[in-house]
């Protein structure tokens, strides 16, 4: 299982937090907390020394809450979303973030790989918070963002191959999951709507917590959310039209067996007749003792069955 991380991090040093000890409040140097959340009482002990409000850790600790941006008197919390595609599954994530003029924490209710690996190569990473906090704010969400973005491109492969089937005529078809996959689709589309709008927030109110230098960073996620978007619609559409063309195809499929079976049924047709009239219990019938009648009968049942063939032939009804 990989490590719950619960670290204070600073340009020149990297320390494993106390959970004990109330967090220390911001000094003068920036630097980053990173803590993996358990419980609302373990949050209300490390926040002792910090005025936050008790909503903030509300939202931190439901897995559900909605993504936003809010402000309070001291800090921005807001919340961004990341996706991840595991054995066909997608799982959705929220990143928590508490913005002071001097600190930011990061808090996650589990093990978080794009933090994680942050904080394990900390020795070449910690070069970006030396430019200030916002560009670790900026690492995250822009990881989080390509990774989101990868999960929408290996699902644009799976529709092209399911499209690829459609017109196949594979027997292999699982309309199943081609739902699944829309159903994913729709997730990303309202994660990344939210993630867009907490960018664009961000964007306003930047003031005294984010640079100058880091706006083209954080337009540059923003650029990659709507990419998402644009592909996440492409593939929406995608699946639509594939899906409207599955059935146009079973339906003209169905209706050419139909077809068949009822061309079949009409040549039958004067074939049972002709059988059941010569089947009937009556001591005289017609041709009953000539000795060509067998023959003849089977002429009196081919002859109108290639008929009507002939005729649906001209009529180009097959």
């Amino acid at each position: 299982m990989p490590a719950l991380y619960n670290q204070i991090l600073s340009t020149t040093s990297k320390e494993e937090i106390v959970l004990d000890k109330p967090l220390p409040l911001p000094k003068s140097s920036k630097h980053w907390i990173h803590l993996t959340a358990e419980n609302e009482e373990q949050l209300n002990f490390l926040f002792q020394k910090h005025d936050i409000h008790p909503l903030t850790i509300e939202d931190i600790l439901n897995p559900n809450s909605r993504i936003k941006l809010e402000i309070f008197p001291g800090y921005i919390f807001f919340i961004f979303k990341g996706f991840q595609y595991e054995k066909n599954q997608l799982i959705s994530k929220n990143f928590n973030f508490i913005l002071t003029p001097h600190q930011i924490i990061s808090i996650a209710l589990d093990y978080r790989d794009s933090i994680g690996n942050i904080i394990e190569n900390w020795k070449t990473n910690h070069k970006i918070l030396a430019r200030g906090y916002e560009f670790i704010v900026h690492k995250i969400l822009d990881i989080e963002t390509d990774r989101t973005l990868n999960i929408a491109q290996k699902i644009e492969e799976k529709i092209e191959h399911f499209e690829e089937q459609i017109f196949t005529s594979s027997k292999t078809l699982d309309i199943a999951n081609v739902y699944n996959l829309r159903a994913f689709l729709l997730t990303i589309k309202k994660g990344m709507i939210q993630n867009k709008e907490v960018l664009e927030d961000l964007e306003k109110i930047k003031n005294s917590f984010f640079s100058d230098d880091a706006d083209a960073f954080f337009r540059d996620v923003r650029d990659h959310s709507i990419r998402i978007l644009e592909l996440v619609e492409s593939n929406i559409e995608s699946i639509s039209s594939a899906l409207e063309a599955h059935v146009a195809i079973s339906t003209r499929r169905t209706n050419e067996i139909m077809k068949i079976l009822t061309i079949m049924t009409a040549v039958m047709l004067p074939m049972s007749l002709v059988a059941g009239i010569f089947g009937m219990n009556f001591k005289i019938l017609p041709l009953l003792e000539w000795e060509f009648g067998f023959q003849i009968s089977l002429l009196m049942m081919g002859l109108p069955g290639l008929l009507m063939i002939l005729y649906f032939k001209l009529k180009r009804w097959y």
